[in-house]
């Protein structure tokens, strides 16, 4: 290597290792962690019946959710709902019943107290059969892209990240980070630790919430990788544009002659 592309690789990886243009590699480590006992992560919520309990306690309709309403009983008064634009729905024998900000158990028991003037000790279950409403998100450095993803209320981390693909060689993984936005003066972030979680370690993997934001980061090599990409597009950019520009020409004298050609045999 001469001494000047070593000057010049040097000079680029101290770009990338300070933050230079983006997201630098050691930026990481300044960020502030949350406890991650704080959390609530899947392994302290092994029980189905407990993750369900707290989803219908937590999760709040919103449009477009579509809902299974089941009157125990009563297959009349059961069926699949859509929730309209307007936060409704329309319900046999009540007409339109106002439900989004509602939890499925919230609604539940409203349903029951509206139809007890129709039917005498109903039980009325609620469930969510279309996650429309809400969302969260994955940002992906090794990818270069972000992506919003439905948010069902009984999603953990590693479920969103093997929803969104998962992640390349390229990416930290030991260093991916779970931010919450928790109120104006309150951001939360966890560090996520996927390189222990695939060795069965999940402490990590905490239960996600509606808005969060998943990042996961790039390896040195990858932002060193993602840095040349940047000075070098310019130039291929450039490079491109002169193969083109000079095809023309050519392009357009062949195309001359063959036009002259046509002519001239036509008389």
């Amino acid at each position: 290597m001469s001494g000047k592309a070593h000057v010049w690789l040097v000079g680029l990886l101290a770009c990338t290792v300070s933050g230079c243009g983006g997201l630098g590699f050691f930026s990481v480590y300044n960020i502030k962690y949350t406890d991650i006992n704080e959390a609530s992560t899947r392994h302290r919520l092994r029980s189905l019946e407990q993750r369900f309990e707290v989803l219908n306690g937590t999760y709040q309709i919103g449009v477009p959710d579509a809902l299974n309403i089941n009157v125990v009983d009563h297959p009349d008064l059961s069926g699949s709902y859509e929730v309209r634009p307007d936060g409704n729905i329309s319900y046999t024998l009540l007409g339109d019943v106002y439900v989004e900000g509602y939890t499925p158990m919230k609604l539940a028991k409203t349903l029951e107290t509206r139809l007890e003037n129709f039917v005498k000790k109903v039980e009325v279950l609620v469930s969510v059969t279309g996650f429309y409403s809400h969302q969260c998100f994955v940002f992906s450095r090794d990818r270069n892209n972000g992506r919003e993803m439905r948010f069902t209320g009984d999603m953990s981390v590693l479920d969103l990240m093997a929803q969104s693909g998962g992640w390349t060689r390229q990416a930290y993984s030991s260093r991916i980070r779970l931010c919450r936005d928790v109120n104006p003066e309150k951001v939360e972030v966890y560090r996520i630790r996927a390189d222990r979680m695939m060795r069965g370690d999940f402490s990590t993997n905490i239960m996600v919430r509606e808005n969060d934001v998943l990042y996961v980061p790039a390896t040195l090599l990858a932002e060193i990788g993602y840095a040349v990409e940047a000075v070098l597009y310019p130039v291929n950019s450039a490079r491109s544009l002169a193969q083109t520009a000079g095809q023309l020409p050519y392009a357009a004298g062949q195309g001359s002659q063959d036009y002259r050609q046509r002519q001239s045999s036509s008389y």
